[in-house]
């Protein structure tokens, strides 16, 4: 690619908190890790990594535990974090390409059988010249 190339960042990041889902579900390892890996694929994005699960047994606070789990993709991330006692998650899928919301949605339903769901949709678009843009940072940091 061209040093001059303008770039176009057209991202989309997904945010979802989901109450009343399966508590099995939230609590299932390997569920999550078919799910992590599943979700890149039905929106055609890149996976750079198996998925990376680390269970929580709780703490002080809240939280009574639960499984926090993210993929990298080529993208950007997708991350979830469950709460099994409670019932509830919440996720990011983030790409700095658009996707398709509402098959990601889906995919969130069919595994976690949610009831109640927050869904919030953020759009970060972005147009740069990469000579342009790394001559300017290069210099603010001299």
């Amino acid at each position: 690619m061209d040093r001059n190339t303008k770039i176009v960042l057209e991202g989309t990041h997904l945010m979802l908190d989901t109450f009343g889902c399966s508590k099995k579900a939230l609590g299932n390892q390997e569920l999550i890790k078919e799910f992590l890996s599943r979700l890149p694929e039905e929106l055609g994005m890149k996976k750079l990594i198996q998925p990376y699960l680390v269970a929580y047994p709780g703490g002080d606070s809240w939280d009574r535990g639960g499984i926090t789990a993210i993929m990298l993709i080529a993208e950007s991330h997708i991350s979830i974090h469950t709460f099994p006692e409670d019932g509830f998650f919440t996720a990011d899928v983030y790409s700095c390409k658009p996707f398709d919301v509402e098959k990601a949605l889906k995919l969130f339903r069919e595994y976690f059988k949610g009831k109640d769901e927050k869904i919030q949709v953020a759009k970060r678009e972005l147009e740069f010249v990469r000579t342009q843009n790394l001559a300017m940072l290069m210099n603010k940091a001299k």
